[in-house]
């Protein structure tokens, strides 16, 4: 693979499309993930009414994110953050597509349910520090504040935001669902 070069003068003119371009695909990205993890919690507190799954689930969730988080950024400076980026959002795609299957089929149980928010969660693991770090060398150091800000904004936003659209979401299919039964 060839690396192109560019000047200091060319990167500070022309910064801003590919990073942008990134910064929304990874926004759109980002969402549609928490988006999908709650609903996934949200799904399984609906069905068995339990808060020790509510829990379970939740605690599945954050588990990988929590016990890998100290050490997958060192991991993610040493390898292709681009390709880690790839893998980890490819994974966590092709996670949630075999578990729509599986709902599709009719078969979806529980711990399905757990093995999915588990690898969700490892795929978020390493998404997040390789996107952080990509994200801050993608701009010019008189932009980096600027970007942090824009990250922390799109983290609140994600947060406040994808719980209740996901919940609205889920509810909407069951009543679409129970409409056609």
């Amino acid at each position: 693979m060839k690396i192109q070069t560019i000047s200091s003068e060319e990167f500070l003119l022309h910064w801003k499309p590919k990073f942008f371009a990134i910064f929304i695909g990874q926004a759109f990205s980002l969402f549609g993930s928490s988006l999908v993890q709650f609903a996934l919690v949200w799904h399984l507190t609906r069905e068995t009414g339990s808060a020790t799954i509510l829990a379970t689930a939740t605690l599945i969730a954050m588990l990988p994110q929590i016990v890998l988080g100290p050490f997958i950024g060192a991991l993610v400076d040493r390898w292709n953050r681009r390709v880690v980026m790839i893998v980890a959002d490819g994974s966590i795609a092709l996670t949630t597509l075999a578990l729509a299957g599986i709902f599709w089929m009719g078969t979806a149980q529980i711990w399905h349910i757990y093995i999915v928010l588990l690898l969700r969660s490892l795929g978020g693991a390493f998404h997040a520090p390789a996107m952080s770090a990509s994200t801050s060398l993608m701009a010019p150091k008189e932009q980096l504040s600027r970007v942090a800000g824009a990250r922390q904004t799109l983290q609140g936003l994600i947060m406040t935001v994808a719980p209740p659209t996901g919940s609205v979401l889920l509810e909407l299919t069951n009543k679409i669902g129970r409409a056609h039964v």
